[in-house]
């Protein structure tokens, strides 16, 4: 899956690190950063959702999708969740 976060300040390549932290964060148990890129004023974050995490993947997808920009601190405006 993707997350795709916009910085509230600075650039994002200053806040790659900071946005890894925070997606990692929020995941927990749920999943794990894979990798990461600046693209323009964005950070698009890629994740492996746990395989061992007991839920059907159709109800993981749509219970990261909401989760995660709920929980998401004010640092980065969450854009976009996509599969």
């Amino acid at each position: 899956m993707k997350v795709i976060l916009e910085p509230v300040s600075g650039t994002a390549e200053d806040n790659l690190d900071r946005a890894k932290l925070e997606i990692e964060r929020v995941l927990a148990f749920r999943g794990s950063v894979i990798g990461m890129k600046p693209k323009g004023t964005r950070i698009i974050v890629e994740f492996e959702i746990n395989s061992k995490w007991d839920l059907p993947m159709s109800e993981k997808v749509s219970y990261l999708k909401e989760w995660i920009p709920a929980k998401v601190k004010v640092v980065f405006k969450v854009v976009r969740v996509s599969a």
